[in-house]
């Protein structure tokens, strides 16, 4: 049985780490999928339980150096630990590097006298100091250098302590071979070196902790808007309980300015609700008696009461919080093609290194070991794949941070990567192009009570989640009819539904369905002028045709302006199961030229496969059961939140307000992100291209290659967080 979990893993420090993890979980009988976040410092792996069991993983992680642990902390707690360690690591550095530097400095002959003390400028005090600053600073280096190395691999700890222990080795060696010549106080070590080594890679990871904290603060303000306790009514007293105990059809109670913690429907009051976080629309909505609300949004004008409709663990703010860590976790593939890049990285660049020093001290200059050190170190210190690993997480997860503000949300994040390269739109009509909200405009039923056909309709109706249905449901409702029971109901997808209601055979259906199964519609019955949105259905008894329903849908104020949007991307088309006179009416008043109508889920399910092996790549957007196969058939699936959960589970993408001027705004994120992306990428690798050559050729100090490392981390985590400043510009 696959079972999917999530790890916290701790002591990774580059993105050669993560993908150490995963080639090494990969490789275990019954891991299915694994994906490691480095800025969360987690691992989402899906397994098969009967093969192997999350203790078996856990220790295979530890084994090979990294702590793993299933009690997630939330980013904000995460990202705060991980400051305030390298906080402590870097200022206990720095102040053992101050005597080491003033000694350094003293030794440049530009300087003035710094009258350093004798007992500071002694080597033993140096060796000392430095001894302090390489085996306790420099720790938690060798503990992961030595990890990978034991398991055959390598990672940033191993530049780290490759470099630092050459300059600690190398200034012992000077010590005691100037007790030989009687010049010790004369002699430039190099303790110092490895002091700049740890200060300014703790420096440039401390500021890149910094950073990443303030990219993952839009999921942490997701997680604080969880409730803890609520307030519920028990008899007539307000009690408070844990919102993880509140039952289906308890009632909550939510004062003015309190934000809701459940999702469910107003039973008391009449209130204005403050939705933005959950659907990105801004202004207000009025909620009245009968009305849903949701976990996450801001109650702002009355007392309310609520009963609540879901478990917390399934309310629409706990799904988008779900869904918003899972695009987090996974990885497009631009990524895994960086991680395989990374994986490499460290080991070449150690190669880069000794033949840095060979060429020096054989070739350029001869028997100069200390000119071939320091370039070879300078080498090892620049080249560094933190900016490769970090290039593509950050922009993913401030991406999908800011899409889930707007009512966006991506499941993954190769759906991220892939939205802005779809070129063709298949649209459902209703729910879609259409409010999906329908209403029953009239009933021509010759020889027959409306009221009666009405409540026969509705009784067959109430067992079908489709928009018509509902709209024949409700249209009973409002007339106060009590609805019998109905038995062998059986819905026929995009075509109609069968069942008996008070021992009388119904079909309600299309005029094709019902023609399809010998029920003739008398040719006297002339359709109404229609108009866009209408629809009709057909009532037959007994398999005689009795009564014909009109219900209208209208079109949404903004699918026009979504349709042009759409169009500056791609081929637009309308795929529906209405008829070709509703389906071309619709088409015409938003600006498509292209429509299927008549579509059965099989035949929008051909047609996709039939554009896919055209070449285009295409994006299906829809919401209801008929539109599930070809959501997952496409390229793309993007499904309305308003539509029913199966579109919703089927859907890559989807949109929490139910907008149609959602997708190019969706597109539009993936286009931003993508291109910050390559920009990150495209930084790394010319960083790399650039500094590791000059290291080479003598150009670079090892403190300045310490800081340009750090730097390179720095500047992509803060590219990434230009996308925020981007969002708040429009």
């Amino acid at each position: 049985m696959n079972t999917q979990i999530q790890l916290q893993i701790t002591g990774m420090t580059c993105a050669a780490c993560s993908a150490r993890i995963e080639r090494t979980l990969r490789k275990l009988p019954g891991v299915d999928n694994i994906s490691v976040n480095l800025p969360f410092g987690q691992a989402h792996i899906e397994l098969d339980s009967n093969v192997i069991q999350v203790q078996q993983v856990m220790e295979k992680i530890q084994q090979i150096g990294y702590g793993a642990k299933e009690e997630l902390e939330d980013a904000e707690t995460h990202a705060s630990s991980e400051i305030r360690f390298y906080k402590r690591r870097f200022i206990a550095s720095a102040i053992l590097s101050i005597p080491l530097f003033w000694v350094m400095f003293s030794h440049f002959s530009w300087m003035p006298d710094l009258g350093v003390p004798t007992q500071i400028a002694s080597p033993w005090t140096q060796l000392i100091i430095g001894t302090i600053l390489q085996f306790f600073i420099g720790y938690p280096f060798y503990e992961g250098a030595y990890q990978a190395i034991k398991q055959r691999s390598a990672n940033m700890d191993v530049l780290v302590a490759l470099s630092t222990t050459m300059a600690y080795l190398y200034s012992h060696y000077l010590i005691f071979n100037a007790i030989q010549t009687q010049a010790m106080h004369h002699t430039h070590y190099y303790f110092d070196t490895s002091a700049m080594i740890f200060t300014a890679v703790l420096l440039g990871k401390w500021l890149e902790s910094i950073a990443k904290g303030k990219a993952l603060k839009g999921m942490s303000h997701m997680q604080s808007l969880q409730a803890q306790m609520v307030r519920i009514l028990d008899g007539k007293q307000e009690v408070w309980i844990p919102v993880t105990d509140v039952g289906l059809g308890a009632t909550v109670i939510v004062y003015p300015g309190e934000v809701i913690s459940v999702d469910g429907k107003l039973t008391r009051g009449q209130t204005e609700v403050d939705e933005s976080f959950l659907t990105g629309e801004s202004k207000l909505v009025q909620k009245s008696i009968g009305e849903m609300v949701y976990n996450g949004s801001k109650n702002i004008t009355d007392r309310i009461h609520i009963r609540t409709a879901t478990h917390h663990a399934d309310s629409q703010l706990s799904r988008m919080i779900q869904l918003v860590e899972q695009a987090q976790h996974s990885k497009p593939l631009i990524q895994r093609q960086v991680d395989r890049l990374a994986a490499i990285f460290v080991p070449v660049m150690i190669l880069c290194g000794m033949l840095t020093f060979l060429v020096w001290n054989y070739w350029i200059l001869p028997g100069s070991p200390e000119t071939a050190w320091h370039h070879a170190m300078a080498v090892l210190l620049v080249s560094c794949p933190c900016a490769l690993g970090l290039a593509s997480p950050i922009s993913i997860l401030i991406t999908s941070s800011l899409s889930a503000r707007r009512g966006i949300l991506f499941k993954e994040g190769k759906h991220i990567e892939g939205l802005y390269r779809m070129n063709c739109f298949l649209l459902d009509k209703t729910g879609t192009l259409t409010e999906g909200k329908p209403s029953v405009q009239s009933i021509d039923a010759p020889g027959l009570s409306v009221s009666y056909l009405l409540r026969m309709a509705a009784a067959l109706e109430r067992y079908s989640a489709h928009p018509l249905a509902r709209a024949i449901v409700t249209a009973a409702e409002k007339k106060q009819l009590l609805l019998p029971d109905a038995t062998d109901v059986k819905e026929v997808a995009s075509q109609g539904i069968t069942g008996y209601v008070e021992g009388i055979h119904l079909h309600i259906g299309s005029e094709s369905w019902l023609q399809s199964l010998h029920i003739p519609i008398p040719s006297d019955i002339k359709p109404r002028v229609r108009h866009a949105g209408e629809s009709k259905l057909h009532v037959a008894c007994q398999g005689v045709w009795k009564a014909t329903i009109y219900l209208a849908d209208p079109i949404r104020i903004s699918s026009s302006q979504a349709i042009t949007r759409l169009k500056q991307h791609g081929k637009v088309m309308m795929v529906t199961g209405d008829e070709h006179a509703v389906a071309v009416d619709v088409a015409r008043r938003t600006g498509i030229e292209t429509v299927y109508a008549g579509m059965l889920p099989a035949d929008k399910l051909q047609l996709v496969n039939r554009l896919q092996s055209e070449g285009r790549r295409v994006a299906m957007i829809g919401d209801g059961v008929n539109d599930s196969a070809a959501l997952t058939a496409a390229n793309i699936g993007i499904a309305m939140d308003s539509g029913t959960s199966t579109a919703i589970e089927a859907g890559d993408v989807v949109l929490l307000r139910g907008d149609l001027t959602q997708v190019p705004a969706a597109i539009r994120l993936s286009q931003r992100a993508m291109r910050n992306i390559r920009q990150n990428l495209g930084f790394s690798l010319a960083y790399n291209m650039i500094t590791i050559p000059m290291a080479a050729v003598g150009f670079l100090e090892p403190m300045t290659a310490c800081l340009l490392m750090a730097f390179s981390s720095v500047t992509v985590v803060c590219n990434a967080l230009r996308l925020t400043k981007q969002h708040r510009s429009e």
